[in-house]
């Protein structure tokens, strides 16, 4: 058994054989002996049925409607689009299924292949906690969430805060956002991209902003509405799963009124850091 503490939630693993730790899950290993999600693995002959209609397919795995409840059924598109593994989650329990063919024990070798299975997103979500696509850095005032689309530079602006600004970065893609009656707060992953930046830290979040490349650098604050636009289309969301999509819709909501989100035209050097670092430094008490 394998215990991983990731944003404030533990995970058990039960796998039935022997699995590595990979790199990027060792900062989150833990010795909680309470898991709110238990991630059980069984290899099986067979396959079994799938209830249901198809209401999704990608290369990697397909997902499966009957009535409120979702199954994964995972294939191995190499060789020929077969079927080797069927997920089931109770997300109430917190109780998660993985049946495997044996013959396929391949593709559950370590830590990262398994919760690969899993729908780690949706488990995620059912527990107020959203994945946003972003660098993430600790600085004097908090959190600070670099987004945008690919190749914006988010891992650029999150090396300025750590040269010029007293940052340290947490995450460089995938970090987990958390709402608590203490506010929002940012935490680490072992989901971080070519930046290979997964520490296992959490912080209150102190703002998101939202790059965009330019000559001269520029800052400006979104209200609520736009906000909410610019921080959703950053958010991992499984557009299949209606509630799924409207739980997001009511945290991004509720993260765009009560964290400031700034839009940031921005060179690549220390006047984008200077620019925020002002602002911010009015805003705090």
């Amino acid at each position: 058994m394998l215990t991983f503490s990731i944003a404030g939630l533990v995970f058990e693993m039960r796998v039935p054989h022997p699995i590595t730790v990979t790199e990027n899950f060792v900062p989150f290993r833990s010795d909680d002996q309470q898991p709110d999600f238990r991630l059980c693995y069984d290899e099986t002959p067979s396959l079994p049925q799938v209830p249901g209609e198809m209401v999704f397919r990608n290369i990697l795995f397909e997902v499966w409607r009957s009535g409120d409840r979702y199954t994964r059924v995972h294939i191995d598109h190499l060789r020929g689009d077969r079927p080797y593994a069927v997920t089931t989650a109770d997300l109430k329990t917190g109780e998660v299924l993985t049946r495997f063919l044996g013959r396929d024990r391949r593709f559950f070798s370590e830590s990262h292949n398994c919760f690969s299975h899993i729908g780690f997103e949706e488990l995620l979500i059912s527990r107020d906690r959203l994945i946003l696509h972003a660098s993430f850095v600790e600085t004097p005032y908090g959190g600070l969430l670099f987004s945008g689309p690919s190749g914006v530079g988010k891992s650029t602006q999150a090396a300025l805060w750590e040269e010029f600004g007293g940052g340290t970065q947490i995450n460089g893609d995938r970090p987990v956002l958390s709402r608590t009656s203490a506010g929002w707060m940012a935490h680490g992953s072992p989901y971080a991209g070519s930046s290979r930046c997964y520490a296992n830290r959490s912080c209150p979040i102190a703002a998101v902003v939202m790059l965009e490349q330019a000559e001269a650098c520029a800052l400006r604050r979104l209200a609520a509405g736009e906000a909410f636009r610019a921080l959703f289309s950053g958010m991992t969301v499984n557009s299949w799963n209606e509630a799924y999509v409207e739980r997001v819709c009511d945290l991004t909501m509720d993260l765009a009124e009560r964290v400031p989100v700034y839009r940031l035209a921005c060179t690549p050097d220390r006047r984008a850091v200077e620019l925020l670092n002002k602002e911010l430094e009015v805003r705090t008490p």
